[in-house]
């Protein structure tokens, strides 16, 4: 999934912001087995049972607020056991959109390449993101949201991590060279 090649993303759902309504259009989202065996393996997960979305898009002139809810079964690894186990997730996603063009989206990518500095203020509301050619991708957004909101240590249920317990003898070389001299004698 690179930014320059958006149709290289293993979930991809374009919507055409002229057919979003301006009293609000329900979207729903359901990826098949092939987008969730892509996802995982772009994500780096042992599986996607299940991923879905529920988003409310509502037009105000060339700009769009969206709400909705990202809800996930899969699995992730132990960073202690590597062993892979069951995560459910239930992510809130509230976005706005402004056309590309408009100066307060906030340019996604290049920005590093551009030598563009961005200040980022506290407590203030986030600028819009920017709307691409009259297009928003609700598949990329998805997508994005349940990588953020996956735990990037994840640990099974139970599992704590035990450091080795010290050896009763120093294990160096000389050690061992010693106890086979004192052994000897």
């Amino acid at each position: 999934m690179t930014p320059d090649h958006p149709e290289a993303s293993p979930f991809r759902h374009p919507v055409r912001v002229e057919t979003i309504r301006q009293r609000g259009t329900e979207i729903v989202l359901e990826a098949d087995a092939g987008q969730r065996a892509a996802i995982a393996a772009a994500l780096g997960l042992p599986s996607v049972e299940a991923l879905s979305a529920r988003y409310l898009a509502i037009r105000n002139g060339e700009r769009v607020k969206l709400e909705g809810r990202i809800a996930a079964h899969l699995h992730q690894s132990c960073v202690v056991t590597l062993e892979p186990f069951p995560v459910k997730l239930d992510v809130p996603v509230k976005l706005d959109f402004a056309p590309q063009e408009d100066p307060q989206a906030v340019p996604r990518r290049g920005a590093e390449a551009a030598g563009i500095d961005i200040e980022v203020l506290l407590n203030e509301d986030d600028p819009p993101e920017p709307i691409v050619d009259g297009v928003i991708d609700l598949g990329a957004i998805t997508l994005e949201f349940l990588a953020l909101s996956l735990d990037p240590y994840p640990r099974k249920p139970g599992v704590s991590f035990e450091p080795p317990a010290p050896p009763d003898e120093e294990v160096s070389p000389f050690a061992a060279l010693a106890k086979l001299k004192r052994d000897a004698t």
